[in-house]
């Protein structure tokens, strides 16, 4: 059979007839083309496509967190509360008393209790770690000092054993601190794992801290306690036809005090008000258990720091449960509404608003040292 012969420069192309069909085990099995050619007019309309497609949203999703849905705990409390005394659910009992334990001991002195917890908490958990932040930055500058010294010497044997010394100085200063004094980071907002960073948290993060707590501290003050003279509730009782029947007194707490009836007008519930305002404080600033799940895990290396947090989160349960005996045995509805009202007005125009586009006191920091 004769051999084509092979010219220079020119090529041909293979006969089709000549190509023999691959066998069964040689075919790839059929699968749809995953890399379509795109046509113009597709990649135009991928153009054209808004980039910052969402999903859909609430009413509320352009105002509230995710943890911030809890505040409607509140009014299904109050409106259940209402609806159970209504149909009488109201009969006497312990908590129909005034002078149960509960009321006298903690809900009377809310707002002190609700301080302390906080402060004890920022104390544990803020302020203890940035007191090792501290002293961990003065460690590594006292090892570094004689490294710097023998900068000028160029013998090698020098260097080596100056780094190790360094080294074994930082492994004491490590293993001084036991598992239960030893901080742990957790967050969202977390730079990549080995960074420097990663072991740091913003200085003035108590400062914030302490910010927000003064705010919402006075407003209690203004609110229940003075309002350039009487409280503002009481100026609202007075103001809506409320008097004391001793004459000379405008203040709720003076009246009382003096054997005098506070009658007549609308008196704001202020147990509503009181726990509506601590309860919505103490959840914005232990956020980061709402939304850090590691953070609890955390908690287990940190007795303090697990008392602590276990503590505000058994006064936050107390809070909730006295709203509801406030909404099954006391006050009008009328009354009882406008307590609420008061009670989220701050964490609205604070927590809800302001502090997110703020940068100071911005909103708690989610990231902590545990």
């Amino acid at each position: 059979m004769d051999q084509p012969s092979i010219h220079p420069g020119r090529t041909f192309a293979p006969d089709p007839s000549f190509a023999s069909a691959p066998s069964a085990r040689d075919r790839a099995p059929e699968s749809p083309n995953l890399s379509p050619t795109l046509s113009h007019a597709t990649l135009q309309d991928l153009a054209d496509t808004p980039a910052d497609i969402r999903p859909p949203t609430t009413p509320f999703s352009a105002f509230l967190l995710p943890h911030q849905y809890l505040v409607f705990i509140f009014p299904v409390t109050l409106l259940f509360g209402s609806l159970f005394g209504y149909i009488g659910g109201d009969r006497p009992s312990y908590f129909s008393n005034k002078r149960n334990i509960l009321n006298m001991l903690f809900v009377k002195n809310g707002w002190g209790w609700t301080s302390i917890a906080f402060l004890v908490y920022i104390a544990v958990v803020f302020s203890k770690a940035l007191i090792h932040q501290q002293d961990s930055s003065y460690n590594t500058t006292r090892v570094a000092r004689p490294q710097e010294n023998d900068e000028s010497s160029n013998s090698n044997n020098d260097e080596t054993t100056t780094t190790e010394s360094w080294t074994r100085t930082t492994q004491r200063s490590s293993t001084h601190l036991d598992q239960d004094q030893r901080p742990s980071m957790v967050g969202t907002n977390l730079p990549p794992i080995g960074s420097t960073a990663s072991t740091k948290i913003p200085s003035d993060v108590v400062v914030k801290a302490l910010v927000r707590w003064g705010l919402a501290t006075l407003y209690w003050w203004l609110i229940s306690q003075w309002f350039f003279g009487p409280a503002l509730f009481d100026r609202v009782f007075v103001m809506t036809g409320g008097s004391c029947s001793i004459d000379g007194h405008w203040s709720h707490h003076h009246c009382r005090r003096h054997g005098g009836n506070w009658t007549g007008g609308i008196d704001i519930s202020g147990h509503m008000f009181l726990l509506t305002h601590a309860w919505l404080f103490l959840m914005e600033e232990l956020s980061i258990f709402l939304n850090v799940p590691e953070a609890w895990a955390a908690l287990q290396n940190r007795r303090a720091a697990k008392y602590s947090v276990w503590a505000i989160v058994a006064l936050t349960g107390l809070w909730w449960w006295m709203l509801l005996m406030t909404s099954v045995y006391y006050h009008h509805m009328a009354e009882k509404l406008t307590g609420l009202f008061f009670g989220v007005l701050f964490w609205s125009g604070s927590y809800v608003t302001l502090y997110k586009i703020t940068p100071f006191p911005s909103m708690p920091n989610q990231a902590v040292i545990l």
